[in-house]
C-alpha cells in the first residue's frame, strides 16, 4: 500500500523533479518506509533517490539512481512513497522497471493472488527479481497488456508508462478501494493517489468547484461527479482505465468492468438456498485467507457488528493466533457496540485495543482530520474511523482487515428491506410479501414502514418538480442555510439530479450503492483514515472479484429472508460466528454521537464561521439561528448541520 504520483509537461523548463518533490512530500504520510521517483527522457528513464530512499544498488537498474545525470529533454516524472507490506526488502523499490528499463510503474495497493499470477507467468518464461506483487503487475502487464486487469483480485491504482512509445496506461480497481485523481491541461498532465497533492503542490490552482459544494450542502453528495471539490481535479471512476500519449498529448479513459447482477427473482428452494450458503462459506473463508498474504502482522477493525466479528473469527478459524482487534467505544450506550465487540474477543481469544474518542477529543484533531480526508466529510462517525487506525500505528500493526462493503453486497441496511418487497410484488408474490413484511416485526409495522419508505425513496420523485423541491426543503430546513446565489445557479439541475429514480429491486440497489455510489464515498474515508497513519486496509467485501461476482449473481429474495438483513452471509458464518452475533438483529457500525458532540462544542466551533463564507452560505440568517441550528440533540441523528461545519473546517484549513 502507497502513495503515487506522476507529472508531464510539454514544457521543457518546467521543474519536474522539484515539483514532483512537493507531489511526493504531500503524500509521504502513505509511505513512510521509503521514497522514490523517475524523470523521463525521450528515450530512457533516470531512477532518482532521496535521503529518504533505500541504498542505491548498481545492479538493479530501478536502485542505480542518477541524481548526478538527467535527460536533455525532460519530458516526465514518477514519484512513489512505499509502505513496506511485501517483501520488505530494497528490491520493492518503486517507481519500479522491468529489465530492459522500457516499463516503468508506480503502484499502489494489493493484488493478493499475485503468487498465483507469478507461477503462471514463470511458466511462460516470464523471471522476476523480487518477491513483490508491485513486479507481478508489472509483469503481467508487458505479458498481456490490459487484459491482466480481469486476472487481478484485489485493489489498485497504479500507471506504467512506456519510454519508447512515449505512452502511459493507468488503471483503478473494480470498485474504487484505492483512489486516483487528476488534472489534464494543454500543457500538463498529472495525477496522484490524493488530491492534496495536486492542489497544495502548486500545480493545480485552487479554486473551489461550486457545483460540488452545493450538491453537498443540499444532498450531503460527495465526489458523486467525476469532478469534486477542487475545480479542475478529476477523479478516475472505479472500473476505468486511462490512456495518455505524450507524442501527440491525446488522452482518454474507458470503461474495463461494469458488475453484472441477477436481475430476477425465483422462488425460494431449500437446496439451492444450501448450496449458496456453503459457497458463500468457502468463498469468505477464501478472500479473507488471501488478505493475510504479508510479511508484516495482520489486525482487524472490530465493531461487533456481523461482518467485522465474521472477518474476526473467520481469521482465527484459518490459524492466526490472538488477533489483534482495534474497536472504537462510547459512553452514550444507544450508540456503543464494545459488548459485542468484547464478546468475539473472547471467543478467539484476541489482542484488544480500544478507543473511546470525546467531543473534545474531536474538536482538537479536527483540523488535522479534514485535511487528511481532501474534501469535507459526511459525519463525525469518520473520527472514530481515524481514531482507530492512529491506534492501530501505535499498535506496531500495519495491515488491518475491515468490513466494508459487507452490507451494500449482501443487503444490511435497513431500506433494503422493501426492495425485496417489491421483488415479491413484481413477480406476484403476494403471500410472500405478507409473509416479509409480517417479519420485520408485526404486519402492521411491516405495512407501515413499507408506505413510508417508499414514498420517501421512490413516491416522492414522481412528483411535479416544483412541488418536490418545496417538499425537500420543508423537511431538509438546513437548505435556507445555502447562499441565494448557489441555490439559483445549480438548484434546477440539483433538484433535478436528486428526482432521479434510483433501482427498486434488491440486487438493482445494492449494485447502485455497492458500485461508484454509497460504498465508494465509505472507502475515501476508509482509505484516507488509514493511510494518513500509514496503515493499509484490506476489505474482502469490497474487492473480492469472486466473492462478490458470485452473491450479485444470486437472486435478490435470497438475501433478505424472514426479517433478517444479510441472511446469506449469517447463515454462511453461523459456524465460526459466537450466538449472540449471530442473533443480533441490530446495526451500528462506528457510530459517534453526532448531534450530541455538535451541540457540545458549538461555541468552539463558531470560530470557522467568517463573513467570507457568504458565497456559499446564507451567513447572516445562520449566524442569527446558529444556537439553534447547531442544536439539534433532541431530534434522531442526522449529518445535516454538520456539513456546514465540515465545509468551513475544509475552506480553513485548505486556505481557500
Amino acid at each position: 500500500m502507497c502513495g503515487i504520483n506522476g507529472l508531464f509537461s510539454r514544457t521543457n523548463s518546467f521543474d519536474l523533479a522539484s515539483t514532483g518533490s512537493r507531489m511526493n512530500a504531500l503524500i509521504q504520510h502513505r509511505g513512510p518506509d521509503d521514497e522514490g521517483s523517475v524523470v523521463f527522457g525521450k528515450t530512457e528513464g533516470f531512477p532518482l533517490g532521496t535521503p529518504k530512499s533505500v541504498s542505491k544498488d548498481h545492479t538493479i537498474n530501478y536502485l542505480d539512481f542518477k541524481n548526478d545525470v538527467q535527460p536533455a529533454d525532460k519530458l516526465g516524472w514518477f514519484g512513489h512513497q512505499r509502505l513496506s507490506i511485501i517483501d520488505l526488502s530494497s528490491l520493492g523499490h518503486e517507481p519500479m522497471t522491468d529489465e530492459t528499463g522500457n516499463y516503468w510503474l508506480t503502484y499502489n495497493g494489493e493484488v493478493y493472488n499475485y503468487l498465483e499470477i507469478k507461477n503462471e507467468l514463470e511458466l511462460l518464461g516470464v523471471s522476476f527479481r523480487s518477491n513483490t506483487d508491485a513486479e507481478v503487475v508489472l509483469k503481467a502487464y508487458i505479458q498481456w497488456g490490459e487484459a491482466c486487469l480481469h486476472k487481478f483480485n484485489g485493489m489498485w491504482a497504479f500507471a506504467v508508462y512506456n519510454v519508447e512509445k512515449q505512452q502511459l496506461f493507468a488503471s483503478r480497481d473494480r470498485f474504487g478501494v484505492k483512489p486516483f485523481y487528476y488534472w489534464h491541461t494543454k500543457e500538463q498532465f498529472a495525477f496522484s493517489s490524493e488530491q492534496k497533492a495536486l492542489v497544495m503542490s502548486g500545480i493545480v490552482p485552487k479554486k473551489i468547484h461550486k457545483k460540488a459544494v452545493f450538491d453537498y450542502l443540499a444532498f450531503a453528495s460527495i465526489e458523486s461527479e467525476k469532478q469534486g471539490f477542487f475545480e479542475g481535479v478529476i477523479e478516475l471512476e472505479p472500473g476505468f482505465n486511462l490512456k495518455f500519449d505524450y507524442k501527440n498529448w491525446t488522452f482518454k479513459t474507458e470503461q474495463y468492468y461494469d458488475l453484472i447482477f441477477a436481475k430476477k427473482s425465483s422462488k425460494i428452494n431449500a437446496n439451492t438456498e444450501s448450496e449458496y450458503i456453503d459457497h458463500i462459506s468457502g468463498l469468505f473463508s477464501n478472500a479473507v485467507n488471501l488478505r493475510l498474504r504479508s510479511d508484516v502482522e495482520v489486525g482487524a477493525c472490530l465493531s461487533g457488528g456481523i461482518d467485522s466479528s465474521a472477518i474476526v473469527t473467520q481469521m482465527s478459524a484459518l490459524g492466526q493466533e490472538r488477533v489483534h482487534t482495534f474497536t472504537a467505544s462510547t459512553p452514550q450506550k444507544e450508540f456503543d457496540e464494545s459488548h459485542y465487540a468484547q464478546v468475539v474477543n473472547g471467543e478467539v481469544d484476541a489482542r484488544a485495543y480500544s478507543i473511546v474518542p470525546t467531543s473534545s477529543d474531536f474538536l482538537s484533531d479536527l483540523d488535522e482530520l479534514v485535511y487528511s480526508q481532501d474534501i469535507p466529510i459526511f459525519s463525525t462517525s469518520t473520527y472514530a474511523q481515524f481514531r482507530v487506525m492512529k491506534k492501530v500505528k501505535e499498535s506496531g500493526v500495519k495491515v488491518v482487515l475491515d468490513g466494508q462493503g459487507g452490507d451494500e453486497l449482501f443487503g444490511g441496511y435497513l431500506p433494503y428491506h422493501i426492495n425485496q418487497w417489491l421483488d415479491d410484488l413484481k413477480k406476484g408474490d403476494i403471500s410472500g410479501f405478507m409473509r416479509e413484511t409480517k417479519a420485520f416485526e408485526t404486519l402492521p409495522t411491516g405495512i407501515k414502514f413499507f408506505v413510508k419508505q417508499y414514498l420517501k425513496t421512490y413516491g416522492i420523485k414522481g412528483l411535479p418538480s416544483v412541488l418536490y423541491k418545496k417538499i425537500i426543503q420543508y423537511y431538509q430546513t438546513e437548505h435556507q442555510y445555502i447562499a441565494t446565489e448557489l441555490m439559483n445557479e445549480f438548484g434546477t439541475a440539483g433538484y433535478r439530479k436528486s428526482k432521479q429514480k434510483t433501482p427498486k429491486s434488491l440486487n438493482g440497489i445494492l449494485k447502485h450503492e455497492f458500485y461508484n455510489s454509497r460504498l465508494k464515498g465509505y472507502l475515501k474515508c476508509e482509505d484516507r483514515c488509514s493511510m494518513w497513519h500509514g496503515v493499509e486496509a484490506r476489505t474482502p467485501f469490497a474487492d473480492d472479484i469472486n466473492m462478490i461476482e458470485y452473491v450479485f449473481n444470486i437472486p435478490g429474495n435470497y438475501k433478505i429472508q424472514k426479517g433478517v438483513k444479510k441472511y446469506l452471509l449469517k447463515e454462511a458464518t453461523e459456524h465460526i460466528l459466537p450466538q449472540e452475533i449471530y442473533n443480533r438483529k441490530d446495526k451500528m457500525g462506528y457510530v459517534t454521537p453526532n448531534n450530541q458532540w455538535v451541540y457540545e462544542i458549538k461555541d468552539e466551533l463558531r470560530k470557522y464561521f467568517t463573513p467570507d463564507l457568504e458565497e456559499y452560505f446564507n451567513y447572516d440568517l445562520l449566524m442569527k439561528n446558529y444556537d439553534s441550528f447547531f442544536n439539534q440533540i433532541h431530534i434522531p441523528e442526522n449529518q445535516r448541520m454538520f456539513k456546514f461545519i465540515a465545509f468551513a473546517v475544509w475552506k480553513k484549513v485548505y486556505g481557500l
